[in-house]
């Protein structure tokens, strides 16, 4: 039934538009990207290789490691699912990964 409202406007989140929460998902966002890129670079991937595998576009790729994508989960199992990793490795922080830990 209809109730009168307008339907409502699908676009960015509102949490974009929130100063502290738009920041630390920037920063996220790039930790990522460097952290898919890593795991791509290790596989030994090209970023053509790793689209094809996750099932992506390229352009998506390039977007994803320079922290301008937002990622969906199905995105990131797909990911995991690529280069092998348990979904949690993908938000290792890189500095664990180059001290052995």
């Amino acid at each position: 039934m209809p109730t009168g409202k307008p339907p409502v406007k699908r676009g960015r989140s509102e949490v974009w538009t929130r100063g502290p929460t738009a920041r630390a998902i920037k920063r996220e966002l790039l930790r990522l990207g460097a952290r898919l890129r890593q795991l791509r670079l290790e596989q030994g991937f090209t970023q053509e290789q790793a689209a094809e595998a996750i099932g992506v576009h390229p352009k998506h790729i390039i977007k994803m490691e320079q922290g301008a994508a937002n990622v969906t989960v199905a995105t990131l199992v797909a990911a995991s699912v690529a280069f092998k990793v348990p979904l949690r490795d993908l938000f290792r922080e890189m500095e664990e990964d180059d001290s052995g830990k």
